[in-house]
């Protein structure tokens, strides 16, 4: 009813139930991805992390050394490591709600 694409599923052992005067069970599938024109925030968001992850890791086999260490930092002040974990997390959890509830 609402444009969603949906899927029906019937085994065939219930099929052959049915003809014992029992209803076929069916399994009903809601298909989220594409239904809204096309791949949202969430999808990119995470593309571009499977990206960056991946480059930090050629980065760090193909120069032997720690991104960190490639940028001129030895070892990050605890504190600094911290607050940067934080605000990411905080931004991060920030954009997945928004995406969510535009829904």
């Amino acid at each position: 009813g609402n444009g969603v694409p949906r899927l029906s599923v019937t085994s065939a052992r219930s099929a052959a139930l049915s003809r014992r005067s029992m209803r076929p069970k069916s399994l009903s599938v809601r298909c989220e991805q594409g239904s809204k024109g096309g791949p949202g925030l969430d999808v990119w968001l995470s593309r571009g992390a499977m990206l960056a992850f991946f480059g930090a890791v050629g980065v760090e086999l193909t120069t032997g050394k720690g991104v960190l260490q490639n940028v001129g930092l030895m070892a990050p002040l605890p504190a600094l490591a911290l607050g940067l974990t934080g605000v990411v997390g905080v931004v991060t959890a920030f954009i997945i709600f928004q995406s969510g509830s535009s829904d």
